[in-house]
């Protein structure tokens, strides 16, 4: 793919990206600043690493999809890839909301495992046009199983 003539695609679905994790982090601002409060399970990471890594996630998660946008051949795999694109991309907004806005950690866990199952099948459908934007979406699959650790820990440790 020849970026220079496509960067302003690339541009567009990163930023597109980018603004709904952002926002998502602002609809759930109150939501983010309480969970210092909460008991966390082993292996959480500084506050500070998650906007970071979701930010690293969602650039690649646009360059993936602008990539098979680019890159499918026909019309179907054009929309497969959206079908699956805006899946995922559902999943991670709702979680938000789920998780940090509203607080129901258990929820939140069950729609994770929905979540995955998305990203997967994401992968699944951009690995059929394109490897690379398959690729690009590892560290985001590897991510959500960490982040569902996580989510687990705080349900299970903050249940009253």
């Amino acid at each position: 793919m020849n970026l220079k003539r496509h960067w302003k695609q690339v541009l567009f679905w990163v930023l597109f990206c980018l603004g709904a994790g952002g926002l998502a982090s602002w609809l759930t601002r109150k939501g983010l600043r309480s969970f210092d409060a909460l008991r966390r399970p082993p292996l959480t990471p500084p506050r500070i690493v998650f906007p970071v890594v979701w930010s690293l996630l969602l650039i690649l998660i646009g360059w993936g999809y602008a990539r098979v946008r680019i890159l499918a051949p026909d019309s179907a795999a054009k929309e497969r890839a959206s079908l699956a694109f805006s899946v995922q991309l559902t999943f991670f907004f709702c979680w938000m909301i789920w998780f940090f806005g509203l607080g129901w950690y258990g929820f939140a866990a069950v729609w994770l495992g929905g979540m995955i199952a998305a990203v997967g099948a994401m992968i699944a459908v951009y690995r059929g046009i394109s490897r690379l934007a398959a690729r690009l979406q590892l560290p985001y699959l590897i991510w959500c199983c960490f982040a569902l650790y996580l989510n687990l820990g705080v349900w299970l440790l903050n249940r009253t």
